[in-house]
């Protein structure tokens, strides 16, 4: 193994990083889409964990959809230097999409919040 060899999985490293980036947000944006704009106030808690229950479902089939579409797109550099990206652990992506995905989610940041502090007030008076 030499610098080349290091070189090109470094940039394998960025090259799936932008992709999941992409990937992630594109799924964030349809998501948010999807998402009722309502205030989670108004609900139940059991509606309202229900509810942040199927996001995060979909959240879940969206990610594996999108980890299973990004294998198959090709990396120019692949077999140089004896680097093989399909061997590249970095690229599983997770820690970037859930990132990418939370970070956009307004409405189920929200949902999430009410529901924190409906838990944390039951613990806290019990």
């Amino acid at each position: 193994m030499n610098i080349g060899f290091y070189a090109i999985k470094i940039i394998a490293i960025v090259y799936s990083s932008i992709l999941y980036f992409l990937g992630g947000t594109l799924l964030s944006v349809m998501l948010d889409k999807i998402v009722p704009d309502t205030e989670p106030n108004n609900k139940s808690s059991l509606k309202l964990f229900l509810e942040i229950a199927g996001i995060i479902s979909l959240i879940a089939i969206g990610y594996y959809i999108i980890r299973n579409m990004i294998q198959y797109v090709p990396f120019p550099l692949d077999k140089q230097y004896g680097f093989t990206y399909s061997l590249l652990k970095e690229a599983s992506g997770g820690v970037i999409i859930s990132y990418i995905l939370f970070t956009y989610q307004d409405k189920l940041k929200a949902m999430m919040i009410e529901l924190q502090k409906r838990i944390t007030k039951q613990l806290v008076t019990k």
